[in-house]
C-alpha cells in the first residue's frame, strides 16, 4: 500500500508539473478532476480489502463512481493531446475493469496505456511495469500463452533494473510460476513461487491473503512432484490462517486422491463451497474421479457433467485445458467400457483442447507441429492414451489400420516429449519428463514389435529400435550436443562463460546448502541459488535465441540403424537391452543385419541379478560355485539365446537398461564355465546418441595421473570421514609417460587446472557415492590446509573436457549410483561424460588395491601399442587372469570385473584386417607350394 500511495504522489507530481508548463486551464482543470477521482479510487482500493460484505459493497460503489469519471478524464486528455494524463486516467481504467472482471475492456485500455507511454519519454519505465504484468495476466487467463509470457518477460526486464521490489512484482514472479508449472518445468516454477514469497515479505509484510495463494501454489507444485507428504504439511501449515480455506480443503481432497484414499479424497472435497466460482470446474472434475474411483458410475457422471456445463459456463467455447482434461477423462471412461470410436472421437477433443492449432481431419489424425501447445504434459498423456486405445480397438477388430495408428500416435507423442525437452532449462525438468515417458515406453517398443512380427516391415523394427534409445540417458545425450552447437554457433563466449559462472556457483552454494547446520545460514544459501537458477533460466532463454534451424536437430539425437551399420566392423555387435517388468526385449545391430528377440522374465531374474550384485562385493562370504550359477543364469538369459548370431563376433558393445547397468557382463560364465571376457572385448555406452562423432579437441600431450595417498591416509576431523593409505596406487602410475603427481603434489587445484590440457587423465584415490543427494558424490585430492579437496560430482558436471579423450577411475564406485529409469545410474563417471569426455575406464564396486595397479598397469602398456581402449582393457584382465603369479583367490570376479569402459566405440584399423587376411594367403600359399613338390601336384588336371 506505501508503495501504491508513492506511485500515486508522483504521477499527480509529473502531472501538475507538466500541466504548469502547458498553455489554457483545460489542462490545469483536468489534473484537479484526476486529483479529486483518484482519492476517490484509493478509497475503494482500501476498502477492496476488508472481508466484511459493507466495505466490499461500498468498494464496488465507488469503483463504479471513479470508473465513469476517468472514462470522462481520459477522452478530454486524448482529445487535449494531454498525453501523460491520458496515460494515468487509462491506467486507473484497466486496473478497475480488470477488477471487474470486465477483461476486454481492461485489455484494450492496458494497449492504450501501453501507446502513450511512447508519447510521453518523460515518464519512467517503472510506470509500465503494471499494465505489462496485467495485460500477460489476461492474456494467459484467455490461453494465449505465448503472448503472455512476451509480456510477463518484459515486466520482468524492467523489475530487474531497479534494486528494491516495484509494487506488485510478487504477482509478476507468482504468475511466472503458475507459467512454468503449467508447461512442466517445475523446477522453474517452484524458484518463482519462492520468489513472490519473498517479495512479498518485502513490500507488502502482513499481507496473509497473498501469502496464503502463494503457498497453496507450492503445495501444489509438489503434488505434481508427487511429493504428498511435504505438500500436505504446507496445506496444513495455512489452515489456521483461516483464509482461501475452501481451496486448502480442495487440495488436501487432491492429496488423498494422488494417493489412492478417495472415501477421505471425496470427504475432502464435499467440504468446499465454492459459490459461484470458476474454481467449481476443477472441484466437479475431482468429484467425479473419486466416485469413479471407488465405482460409483452415477455419481462419477453425474458431477463429469456439471464439470462440463461450468466450464462452457466460464471458458465457453474457446479452447481450454479445463475442458481438455475433462475431455481426456470422459474418452478414458469410454475406452474402460469398450466404446472404441467414441472414445477416439473424444481423444481428439481432447487434443484440440491442448493444441488449439490442431483441427484433425481424421480420426487418427495427430498434431505434426508443437509451437502452439502449453500443456505438454497433459497432451503426451492424452496421445499415450490416445494410442493404447487404438491398440485394444486393434485386439479386438483385427485391422491393421488400428495398430499402425497406435504406432503414428506414439510417434507423435514422443515428437512431443523431444520438442518439450529442448524448451526446458534445467536437467531436473527433464528427468521429470523421462518419467513420464519412461511410464509408457516399453508399449510402442511392443506394438513396432508386433508390426514387424505381422508385416516384416524394417521400419517397425527400426521403431522399436528408436524407442528403445530415447529412453536411454537422452538428458545427458542432449546436454552434450547442446554444448556441442554453443560452442560452433555462439560467437559471443561470454555467453558462455556466464553459463558456465552460474552453473559453478549453484553447485557450490548447493553443496554449502546440504552442508549447514545454520537454519539462517541455510536460508540464505537457499535464497542464493533460486536467484541464480532463475538468472541461468533467463540466460539460456537468451542462448536459445541464436539456435538456427541448422542447429536445431542437435539434442538427443538418435543414429539411424544404417549409420550405426557403416560404423561397425564385420567383428562388432552392438546389443541394446530393454528390460520391462514382465520381458527382456535385446536387440542385436550388426554390420549386415538388425534382429531382435523378446524373452519373458519373472521376478528370479531380478533377484538373480541382486544375488549376483552382493556376490561380487568385496568380502562376500558367499561360495564361488554360488557366484557362478547366478552368472550362468544371467548369461542364459542375456547371452546364450544369440550365441549362433554372434558366431563371428569378437567384439561387444553393450547398452544396458535399468537394473541391467549394475552388471559387468564380462564376468557372466557360460554352460562351460567360461567369463564373457575371455570370448569378446566389451565397452558400454548409455545410448547410441553418444556414439555419433564425438568432436574431441584432443591434444598431443599424453598423461596426467595423480594418486593423493600413496604414502599416507588422512582423517577429517571436521566430519570425521577416513580415506586410508593406497600404497599400490603410486605403483599404478609409476611408469606412465606424462605428468605424474604424488601425496601432496595431487591437489584438487592442480587437477582443475591441468584437466583439460592432457588426453588421459588417470585419477587412483578414493571415492564415494551419495545415492540419496548424487550432487554429494565425490573423488578425493590430497587435503592441504582448510582448501575443500573433495571434487564433488555436481562440479564435475561443470568442468570442460572436450580436450580429454579418456578419463581411468581407479577410484571405487565411481561407475554406480542411484538409478533413474529411464535415464541410468547418476554415477560420477557419467559426471565426466556430462563434461566432454568420451571415454571412460571405471570401478562399478570397490575393487582390491593391487588387482588395480595390475591390470591398470597392463592397460597403458598396451594403450601404448595403439590397442583400442575395449581391446587394451580386455588384454590387461586376461592378462591378470592368466598369469601364473596371480593368487588364485584373487581370480574371482569380485577383483578384476569391476573396472569397466563407457564410451566411444572405434573400428578395427583396415589395415590390421588387410595384414591378418594378407598373413593367411601367404600361410596357405606356401603350404600349397610345400604340397605339390612333396607330392608332385601339378596346377593342371591330366
Amino acid at each position: 500500500m506505501i508503495r501504491f500511495v508513492l506511485f500515486t504522489i508522483l504521477a499527480a507530481g509529473l502531472l501538475f508539473s507538466y500541466s504548469q508548463f502547458q498553455p489554457g486551464n483545460n489542462k490545469r482543470q483536468l489534473v484537479e478532476q484526476f486529483r479529486k477521482t483518484e482519492s476517490v479510487f484509493q478509497t475503494a482500493e482500501r476498502l477492496s480489502f476488508r472481508d466484511d460484505e459493507l466495505s466490499l459493497d461500498r468498494s464496488d460503489s465507488l469503483f463504479r463512481k471513479s470508473l465513469k469519471e476517468f472514462r470522462k478524464i481520459a477522452a478530454l486528455a486524448e482529445k487535449e493531446q494531454f498525453d501523460s494524463l491520458a496515460f494515468f486516467s487509462r491506467l486507473r481504467l484497466a486496473y478497475i475493469e480488470y477488477y471487474f472482471d470486465s477483461t476486454d475492456e481492461a485489455k484494450k485500455d492496458y494497449h492504450a496505456v501501453l501507446d502513450l507511454y511512447g508519447r510521453a519519454p518523460f515518464l519512467k519505465d517503472s510506470f509500465l511495469f503494471k499494465p505489462l504484468l496485467f495485460t500477460g495476466s489476461i492474456l494467459q487467463s484467455e490461453n494465449e500463452f505465448d503472448s503472455a509470457l512476451h509480456y510477463y518477460k518484459r515486466a520482468e526486464a524492467i523489475a530487474l533494473r531497479y534494486p528494491q521490489p516495484l509494487e506488485g512484482s510478487q504477482r509478476l514472479y507468482n504468475r511466472l510460476g503458475s507459467f512454468y508449472y503449467e508447461n512442466g518445468n517445475y523446477r522453474q516454477a517452484g524458484n518463482y513461487f519462492q520468489k513472490a514469497i519473498a517479495v512479498l515479505a518485502i513490500t507488502e509484510p502482513g499481507n496473509e491473503s497473498l501469502l496464503v495463494n502463494y503457498r497453496i501454489n507450492q503445495g501444489s507444485l509438489l503434488v505434481k512432484l508427487e511429493e504428498f507428504g511435504e505438500a500436505k504439511k504446507v496445506f496444513e501449515s495455512i489452515l489456521p490462517y483461516n483464509i482461501l480455506r475452501n481451496e486448502i480443503i480442495h487440495n488436501l481432497g487432491i492429496i488423498e486422491q494422488k494417493t489412492g484414499n478417495h472415501p477421505e479424497a471425496l470427504r475432502y472435497l464435499q467440504q468446499v463451497q465454492y459459490g459461484e466460482n470458476k474454481r467449481n470446474i476443477d472441484l466437479y472434475y475431482n468429484l467425479a474421479l473419486s466416485y469413479s474411483a471407488k465405482g460409483l458410475k452415477d455419481s462419477g457422471n453425474y458431477y463429469l457433467n456439471k464439470a462440463l456445463e461450468e466450464n462452457t459456463r466460464w471458458n465457453g467455447s474457446k479452447p481450454n485445458i479445463p475442458h481438455g482434461l475433462l475431455l481426456k477423462f470422459q474418452a478414458d471412461i469410454m475406452a474402460s467400457n469398450n466404446l472404441f470410436e467414441q472414445a477416439a472421437a473424444t481423444y481428439q477433443q481432447a487434443i484440440q483442447q491442448f493444441d488449439p492449432s490442431f483441427r484433425p481431419e481424421q480420426l487418427f489424425q495427430n498434431p505434426v507441429q508443437f509451437s502452439a501447445v502449453f500443456s505438454y504434459i497433459n497432451l503426451f498423456t492424452t496421445l499415450s492414451a490416445k494410442a493404447d486405445l487404438l491398440a485394444a480397438w486393434y485386439k479386438q477388430e483385427k485391422d491393421l489400420k488400428m495398430l499402425e495408428a497406435a504406432m503414428d500416435t506414439y510417434r507423435t507423442a514422443f515428437q512431443l516429449a523431444d520438442h518439450v525437452e529442448k524448451t526446458y532449462n534445467s536437467d531436473e525438468a527433464r528427468l521429470f519428463l523421462n518419467k513420464l515417458k519412461w511410464l509408457v515406453h516399453s508399449k510402442p517398443i511392443d506394438i513396432a514389435l508386433d508390426l514387424y512380427s505381422l508385416t516384416k516391415r524394417k521400419n517397425y523394427l527400426e521403431d522399436a529400435y528408436y524407442f528403445d534409445q530415447r529412453n536411454k540417458a537422452s538428458v545427458l545425450a542432449f546436454n552434450i550436443r547442446e554444448n556441442e552447437w554453443k560452442e560452433k554457433v555462439l560467437e559471443d563466449d561470454t555467453l558462455l562463460q556466464k553459463e558456465s559462472e552460474l552453473r559453478s556457483s549453484i553447485t557450490r552454494l548447493s553443496l554449502k546448502a546440504i552442508q549447514t547446520m545454520d537454519t539462517n545460514l541455510l536460508t540464505a544459501y537457499q535464497d542464493q541459488v533460486r536467484e541464480q537458477e532463475i538468472a541461468l533460466g533467463r540466460l539460456q532463454e537468451t542462448i536459445q535465441k541464436h539456435k538456427s534451424r541448422e542447429t536445431d536437430n542437435y539434442g538427443s539425437s538418435i543414429p539411424p540403424i544404417e549409420w550405426l551399420q557403416n560404423q561397425l566392423d564385420p567383428a562388432t555387435a552392438l546389443i541394446s537391452y530393454h528390460l520391462s517388468a514382465t520381458e527382456l526385449v535385446t536387440l542385436l545391430v550388426t554390420k549386415k543385419k538388425l534382429d531382435y528377440l523378446r524373452i519373458q522374465v519373472t521376478e528370479e531374474f531380478f533377484l538373480t541379478i541382486d544375488s549376483f550384485k552382493r556376490y561380487l562385493e568385496p568380502g562376500n562370504s558367499q561360495q564361488r560355485y554360488e557366484g557362478s550359477l547366478f552368472s550362468q543364469k544371467l548369461y542364459h538369459t542375456l547371452l546364450f539365446p544369440l550365441e549362433k548370431k554372434l558366431s563371428d563376433i569378437n567384439r561387444l558393445i553393450i547398452i544396458p537398461d535399468d537394473e541391467l547397468h549394475y552388471l559387468p557382463f564380462e564376468a557372466l560364465q557360460d554352460r562351460n564355465h567360461h567369463y564373457l571376457l575371455e570370448r569378446f572385448t566389451l565397452q558400454y555406452q548409455y545410448s547410441t546418441a553418444l556414439l555419433t562423432n564425438h568432436q574431441n579437441k584432443a591434444r598431443s600431450r599424453g598423461v596426467l595421473a595423480l594418486a593423493p595417498f600413496a604414502s599416507k591416509g588422512y582423517e577429517n576431523m571436521i566430519d570425521h570421514s577416513t580415506f586410508s593409505r593406497l600404497p599400490a596406487s603410486g605403483t599404478e602410475i609409476s611408469k606412465l609417460e606424462g605428468k605424474r603427481l604424488l601425496d601432496s603434489m595431487a591437489t584438487k587445484e592442480i587437477f582443475m587446472q591441468e584437466a583439460n590440457h592432457y588426453k588421459t587423465l588417470h585419477l587412483a584415490t578414493h571415492a564415494s557415492v551419495n545415492n540419496e543427494e548424487p550432487i554429494r558424490s565425490y573423488i578425493a585430492f590430497y587435503p592441504r590446509g582448510d582448501t575443500e579437496f573433495r571434487l564433488y560430482a555436481g562440479e564435475i558436471y561443470g568442468l570442460k573436457l572436450d580436450s580429454t579423450q579418456m578419463i581411468i577411475l581407479s577410484a571405487c564406485e565411481t561407475g554406480t549410483g542411484r538409478l533413474i529409469k529411464g535415464e541410468g545410474l547418476m554415477s560420477l563417471s557419467r559426471a565426466f561424460a556430462y563434461a566432454g569426455c568420451p571415454n571412460i575406464i571405471t570401478s562399478l564396486w570397490k575393487a582390491e588395491d593391487q588387482t588395480t595397479a595390475f591390470i591398470l598397469q597392463r592397460l597403458h602398456h598396451y594403450l601404448e601399442k595403439n590397442y583400442s581402449p575395449d581391446i587394451a582393457l580386455q588384454q590387461a584382465k586376461m592378462d591378470f587372469l592368466f598369469d601364473p603369479d596371480t593368487d588364485p583367490r584373487f581370480k574371482s570376479p569380485s577383483y578384476w570385473a569391476p573396472l569397466i569402459l563407457i564410451g566411444q566405440y572405434e573400428p578395427a584399423p583396415a589395415s590390421r584386417n588387410w595384414w591378418w587376411i594378407a598373413g593367411t594367403i601367404v600361410v596357405l600359399l606356401t603350404f600349397v607350394y610345400f604340397a605339390k613338390r612333396k607330392y608332385g601336384l601339378s596346377s593342371f588336371s591330366s
